[in-house]
């Protein structure tokens, strides 16, 4: 500690005063802990110490204070309380685990490609479809029903989840309770949450102990029985648990158990579930209670939406709600459905220079009361203004002021999925009724670990320009589309190097589409990840670089590139002709294109020649036409840079993509070859579903070739034979 403040200079953390045995434990409202907190806050701002029945908790709030704590180099995300007591159906998943044990970044680099924009635009039809159950549901109430707004909230995200994380439906609008997993689930949150670690404890708390553990019994036998179901009979559903089923470390190269799985549909359960039913439950309170941001949100709709209500909302229309988006961010600011983050530092430490933080201290962020700061928020923070999240007011406010999803490399990995689930909801009701506020609601939080309204029922009344006649022109003209088949122009040998920094896949999509354009183009081809090209990037030909951000630092495959253009010398990057392409999502205004732009900064300044503009690409808007834009121009550009004498402009001649070379004869099949793959023949092939199930499982036995072992795991090539009609097709073309 003596390395970061004069010892002399240091001061006491403050605090309540403590009384024998069980410290401050009983000056928090076992009901209210959370509030209890706020309290204190407004008491000792800033930060200050209670003593939890002998151990100590670091409460802190103020937003400097907090973005020295937000320093991953000093300070880690620790598991402890009632967080750790979720471990019991939970385990080592995602939000529960140590950073440092083996699952949870086993876990993080499988399941981070399944949150990528590409992976949002295929599980917007599941959205809507649990939305528009919810929808109907709505429409068919009489004038004087009353709409229990935290249930029907917490219904359609528990089905949203249950859908796109593992294609079960809890069908919670189709029954009168809920189903009893979440029954389950709520007792459990609430036990773990209540319990202290005072004297005594766990016999005060018996009965609801030993509930506690049928609860988590009943919740782990039921997803057990789909993981089971499920590796019995694949399919081609495209959710998370075909990806944790399927998925590979690359790091590791291991795969996650069936146990882990287990623990990671139940964390997706509770934060999937629980804080975005919270978030709407808010939006839906805020909305009824401001009727100019009522009025301005149903602008947006309008325009956006439309009145008919036959075509769902699609992932571009979603993406164009930014006031709506900007609503959900609000009511997130002053009720942050996961209210607190823990902390822990590797080594002694001190913030704000001046108040001392001991190796391994339980330190807890509060972010309600961060989101209330009066250094960021202004005089009047209670206040709820959607304008805080302009894009302007959030590209001008620090990234530590505002921590909903948590921080750095241990934050909400589904935030995505959360705000676009939340916005089209929005939009859609929005988009159909007016909200009515019949019993002038007071706002009352209820804590279950996470926060919601408490007793929060409202009406809804159908808009009367609401209009339902359909939109199948659109696809039918979106099908006739013809695109124009590739060509090849003649090779030109100009090396280009198109390297990558992505850790959800899409801006490896992106760069696998230049480099194949380059191909087409005639260029010598080069495609890997930019680690590969640390500290030796080519200066003959040109390099096109595509990178993301990834809470503003690079992607896994970029870090040991970063690590060199941090460090390296002067001129090391001379004779270097570069492009930068970025990927971003202004959901994170003050981390939006940190990487990329960095990249372009710093490659400049140690020699490099920008040969086209930096190119950026938003997942808030349309990603794919912002990519389409900046490519149009780029191999012009590129010809222009290097003064090749070729025109790149213009549609390439007619030299074949592919070339035909007639041989005599083959004397084994070209794709086994290939692959070093070898003939067998096939003993038995029996079909093991029963008839009208709709699904194929066969049993099929193989006589291996002499010499070949076969072991769990090894790879079975199939290869395909050519329809018959194919053949002589074939045969006709070419004269045989």
């Amino acid at each position: 500690m003596e390395d970061r403040a004069d010892q002399t200079a240091l001061s006491a953390i403050p605090g309540p005063a403590a009384k024998p045995i069980v410290g401050n434990a009983l000056s928090v409202d076992l009901n209210a802990p959370l509030q209890s907190l706020m309290d204190l806050s407004r008491e000792y701002p800033g930060i200050f110490r209670m003593d939890m029945g002998g151990t100590d908790n670091i409460i802190v709030s103020g937003a400097e204070l907090v973005g020295e704590l937000c320093d991953e180099s000093r300070f880690d995300k620790t598991v402890r309380g009632a967080l750790r007591r979720l471990r019991i159906i939970a385990g080592d998943a995602l939000f529960t685990a140590e950073t440092q044990e083996p699952n949870w970044s086993r876990a993080h680099n499988i399941l981070m490609p399944t949150f990528s924009q590409r992976a949002m635009v295929n599980y917007l039809p599941m959205m809507v479809d649990i939305a528009e159950q919810l929808m109907l549901k709505w429409e068919r109430l009489n004038a004087d029903d009353e709409i229990d707004v935290v249930r029907d909230m917490t219904g359609l995200a528990l089905d949203t989840i249950g859908l796109c994380g593992f294609n079960y439906r809890f069908n919670s609008f189709y029954r009168e309770s809920f189903h009893p997993f979440i029954d389950a689930l709520t007792r459990t949150l609430e036990t773990s949450t209540q319990r202290r670690g005072l004297p005594f404890e766990k016999v005060a708390m018996r009965k609801q102990l030993d509930r506690l553990q049928k609860d988590a019994d009943y919740m782990n036998t039921l997803v057990d029985q789909i993981i089971r179901e499920r590796r019995r009979a694949p399919g081609e559903t495209n959710d998370l648990l075909n990806y944790m089923l399927t998925g590979t470390d690359k790091a590791s190269g291991e795969q996650l158990s069936d146990e882990n799985i287990r623990y990671q549909i139940n964390t997706f359960l509770i934060a999937g579930h629980e804080t975005t039913s919270g978030l709407l439950s808010f939006t839906m309170y805020y909305l009824l209670k401001h009727p100019e941001v009522l009025a301005r949100a149903y602008d947006e709709v309008d325009r956006v939406l439309g009145n008919d209500i036959a075509t769902p909302p699609s992932y571009a229309q979603v993406n164009q709600l930014e006031y709506v988006r900007a609503i959900l961010f609000e009511a997130l600011r002053l009720w942050p459905t996961a209210p607190v983050f823990n902390l822990s530092p590797y080594a002694d430490e001190v913030i704000g220079g001046k108040y001392a933080i001991r190796k391994n201290a339980f330190v807890t962020v509060l972010t309600l009361m961060l989101h209330r700061d009066p250094a960021v928020w202004g005089d009047d923070p209670e206040s709820f203004d959607p304008q805080r999240f302009s894009r302007e007011a959030e590209a001008a406010r620090p990234a530590y002021a505002y921590k909903p999803f948590g921080n750095g490399q241990r934050a909400c990995i589904g935030r995505q999925f959360a705000i676009q689930e939340a916005t089209l909801l929005v939009g859609m009701i929005l988009q159909r009724f007016e909200l009515l506020d019949h019993t002038n609601y007071t706002l009352k939080i209820k804590e279950t670990g996470s926060i919601k309204p408490d007793g929060f029922y409202m009406r809804v009344k159908l808009r009367p320009t609401v209009t339902r006649t359909g939109g199948a022109g659109a696809e039918e003209s979106e099908a006739q589309e013809v695109v124009s088949p590739a060509r090849q122009r003649p090779k030109h040998g100009t090396p280009l190097h198109v390297l990558y920094g992505s850790n959800l896949g899409t801006t490896e999509s992106f760069a696998r589409e230049i480099a194949q354009s380059a191909e087409l183009n005639g260029f010598d081809t080069t495609l890997a990840p930019l680690d590969e090209f640390a500290g030796r990037l080519p200066t003959e030909g040109a390099v096109v670089i595509a990178s993301a951000s990834y809470n503003g630092t690079p992607p896994d495959d970029a870090v040991q590139f970063m690590d060199w253009l941090d460090k390296a010398q002067d001129g090391a990057a001379q004779g270097v002709n570069y492009t930068v392409f970025g990927c971003g999502s202004r959901d994170w205004a003050s981390t939006y294109q940190a990487v990329p732009r960095r990249i372009d900064e710093q490659l400049q300044a140690l020699g490099g020649r920008p040969i086209w503009q930096r190119g950026e690409a938003d997942a808030r808007e349309d990603l794919d036409s912002q990519f389409q834009t900046w490519f149009a121009d780029l191999w012009p550009a590129v010809a222009d840079a290097l003064e090749l004498e070729i025109d790149l402009t213009s549609p390439a001649e007619a030299e074949p993509l592919y070339k035909v070379e007639v041989v005599q004869s083959v004397a084994a099949n070209p794709v086994a070859n290939r692959s070093g793959a070898l003939p067998m023949r096939v003993l038995a092939n029996r079909e093991l579903q029963g008839q009208g199930s709709g699904r194929s499982t066969r049993h099929i036995e193989l006589a291996l070739p002499e010499g070949m072992s076969y072991a769990p795991g090894d790879h079975l090539c199939v290869v395909p034979i050519n329809r018959e009609a194919l053949v002589e097709r074939a045969m006709s073309r070419f004269g045989f």
